[in-house]
């Protein structure tokens, strides 16, 4: 058995006229679900009757003396037609009852492709954070004695089941309570928790004020640490991970293989690095997709942990002082990227908020069209109106939960939040199938549960997904260039050093 993503879509430019013919379809498709499965039961209930009748001809005098002398003429074939006609109504039973299930599938893949459920969802989830916030910020102490519990009791179930503790089960087992006990904290520590805002503030804020308060202090940390003097290269590669792109898809796909590499150290990549690819139009104007990986956690990289407390900041200035955000600006600009370009970003984890942190504080300075992140928590970023914004997240990803509030659902961000389910057949009432899926149950923040969430959003044919598809390659329309990649390096300042 195999693991596969199931993929539901949130926000969107969706028409009421066109959102009422989907909750049609559905209501037809519930209907016709409801015909289906009550025809089943009437075809088994004829089967019974029959079964019941057959039984009655053991006490037919005709029956039993045709049984007696096969040779006499009368009612030699009573149970062979009854046992056909029995089994017929079998068949037909479980013909209805797979008709009955189809239906109800397809109705949930209409819902889920449109956004149907999305307002009841959403509106669900944000009673559930404001209630965990609440009693996070009232009643510390019990809130990480119950969150603790909750994953103690989902590892004894990963134990159980792959004998071995196992994080991810953990993770999966307080998923309903991350973003709302991340809130909670935040509204402790940066003083905004009080029991009416606890109730009715948008949850989520205070979180980044709590960066904004510790980001000094964590810089500091990190300057005496690393260093506060970023060096950077262009390097080469022979192995291109990141190619031309056609789509979301694409890009995603040579983001998690950037990734790779760069863990590996293959063919001139190592830690540290992004890429740049050119787009060149046929009037002479350029495009530019910005390729950046996420959290490495190397002493001397710009994308080291202490760098996603500063990206998450309230404080635009300390957005742009994190070290993995001066990277990126300084590789755009030696790249040649210039203001009027058409800019995407597409990042994984802290290269998504970097992307994010882009977007919110250079739209004066570069026409940043669109932003794609995998998990990563951006919700709370002041992205303008004018860049698009595609998020893929899993539903049980404590990272993507940092942000401690569900991302914006609105005409200019779609966010598609994956669930990770158990199958043996890959399409679109089951999913999309997880490369290297069998074996131990794994965190979701690895990128290629990311990819599967996308594909299978893709696969429903959701009209917001495909109009975020559209926008991305219609952002880096124009004839593949080529890639740089750019490598970083923190180092301390050295005098004379510029």
């Amino acid at each position: 058995m195999t693991r596969q993503v199931r993929s539901s879509i949130y926000g969107g430019a969706v028409t009421v006229a066109d959102q009422a013919e989907y909750q049609r379809l559905r209501d037809i498709l519930n209907a016709q679900s409801a015909a289906m499965a009550s025809s089943a039961s009437r075809w088994t209930q004829a089967a019974c009757i029959l079964a019941a009748q057959r039984e009655r001809l053991v006490w037919c005098p005709a029956a039993a003396q045709s049984a007696a002398e096969p040779s006499a003429p009368v009612h030699t074939d009573q149970r062979a037609r009854i046992d056909a006609a029995r089994d017929a109504s079998d068949v037909m039973a479980r013909r209805c009852r797979v008709l009955a299930d189809e239906c109800t599938q397809l109705a949930d893949l209409v819902a889920r492709a449109h956004s149907l459920y999305a307002e009841a969802e959403m509106r669900n989830t944000r009673i559930v954070n404001r209630a965990v916030r609440a009693f996070a910020v009232h009643h510390p102490v019990a809130t990480g004695i119950a969150v603790g519990t909750l994953a103690v009791a989902g590892g004894i179930y990963g134990w159980a089941t792959e004998e071995s503790f196992n994080w991810a089960y953990a993770s999966k087992a307080t998923a309903w309570a991350h973003e709302g006990v991340v809130s909670g904290i935040g509204a402790a520590c940066s003083g905004s928790g009080g029991r009416l805002a606890s109730l009715t503030d948008l949850p989520g804020q205070s979180i980044n004020d709590t960066a904004a308060v510790a980001s000094p202090f964590l810089s500091h940390v990190g300057g005496m640490v690393q260093g506060t003097s970023l060096r950077m290269r262009q390097v080469d590669s022979a192995d291109m991970a990141v190619g031309g792109a056609s789509g979301i898809q694409d890009a995603l796909h040579d983001l998690r293989r950037l990734g790779q590499a760069n863990g590996a150290g293959d063919d001139g990549l190592a830690y540290g690095t992004i890429a740049i690819s050119q787009y060149c139009r046929q009037d002479g104007s350029q495009a530019w997709l910005v390729t950046i990986p996420g959290t490495d956690g190397q002493k001397d990289s710009p994308f080291g942990w202490i760098q996603n407390a500063e990206l998450m900041s309230a404080s635009a200035a300390q957005r742009r002082d994190a070290d993995s955000a001066r990277l990126v600006v300084q590789a755009m600009h030696q790249a040649g990227v210039q203001p009027e370009d058409s800019v995407a970003l597409i990042g994984h984890s802290q290269g998504g908020i970097v992307a994010a942190a882009l977007a919110s504080d250079y739209a004066d300075t570069y026409r940043i069209e669109h932003v794609v992140t995998a998990g990563s928590p951006i919700a709370n970023h002041p992205i303008s109106s004018n860049t698009w914004v595609t998020s893929v997240e899993m539903d049980d990803e404590l990272v993507a939960a940092l942000d401690g509030a569900s991302n914006p659902a609105n005409d200019h961000w779609v966010t598609i939040r994956g669930t990770v389910t158990d199958g043996d057949s890959d399409g679109l009432c089951t999913g999309r199938a997880i490369d290297d899926s069998d074996g131990p149950y794994r965190l979701t923040h690895d990128l290629k549960y990311h990819e599967a969430a996308l594909g299978h959003a893709l696969d429903l044919g959701s009209p917001a997904v495909q109009q975020h598809n559209d926008h991305f390659r219609g952002t880096i329309a124009g004839d593949y260039v080529g890639t740089t990649y750019w490598q970083g390096r923190m180092a301390h300042h050295t005098p004379g050093e510029d």
